[in-house]
């Protein structure tokens, strides 16, 4: 009778703790997820601007981004950068720039052209 209370318990126990990792995994795997995003420039009524608006990601996330200059008027290159993750890219049209980033900081950071200040730019938002 003890020797099968004991197997029993042991059983539970085994279960519990692959039920604890299975779910841990499961939030790990959520917490860290790849974020793909792509940027493109165009410019409309004069005025050149990076679309679309507010990029959201979480903390933790990778962000695989791509960029994309349609900008058809002169000059031919306009940057992107999101000085808080040490980015700068020059994007020449028709020829798409491709990077990745760990968003390991939380908060609300610019992403503008680099190049030409008074482009419209947009924000990188990075959630706890």
């Amino acid at each position: 009778m003890r020797k099968r209370l004991v197997t029993c318990l042991v059983g539970v126990l085994v279960l519990t703790m692959a039920m604890g990792l299975i779910i841990g995994w499961q939030a790990f795997a959520q917490a860290q997820s790849t974020k793909e995003v792509t940027l493109v420039n165009r410019e409309f009524e004069g005025t050149k601007v990076w679309l679309p608006g507010t990029v959201v990601v979480k903390k933790g996330d990778t962000v695989q981004l791509k960029a994309i200059n349609n900008v058809k008027s002169e000059p031919p290159v306009h940057g992107l950068a999101i000085d808080a993750y040490g980015i700068k890219k020059e994007v020449n049209v028709g020829k798409p720039e491709s990077l990745e980033f760990k968003a390991d900081k939380a908060g609300i950071f610019p992403i503008y052209c680099h190049l030409h200040p008074a482009h419209v730019g947009t924000q990188l938002v990075v959630l706890e």
